[in-house]
């Protein structure tokens, strides 16, 4: 399941994905200030980084927002933005 995550709706949002062994999150806006403690695959959107200068720890991977869209095409999204 991809999980996408901004900072108002991050706490439930990430407690839901902390249940998903399957979870993939998006830090997406101002999500991207936030430095989850999940064992799942993290990434931020390399704009939203960009523009907010944050710098992320190394277990969070940047994407593009082309990349996202991929990602969203490809699995069943829960949206937490």
């Amino acid at each position: 399941m991809l999980y996408l995550i901004d900072e108002p709706m991050a706490d439930i949002g990430l407690r839901t994905a902390v249940d998903d062994p399957e979870a993939r999150v998006v830090l997406v806006q101002d999500g991207v200030f936030l430095s989850p403690a999940l064992d799942a695959e993290l990434y931020a959107v390399k704009k939203d980084v960009d523009v907010r200068g944050v710098d992320l720890p190394e277990e969070i991977e940047e994407i593009t927002y082309d990349d996202l869209i991929d990602l969203i095409v490809e699995n069943e999204v829960k949206n937490f933005v």
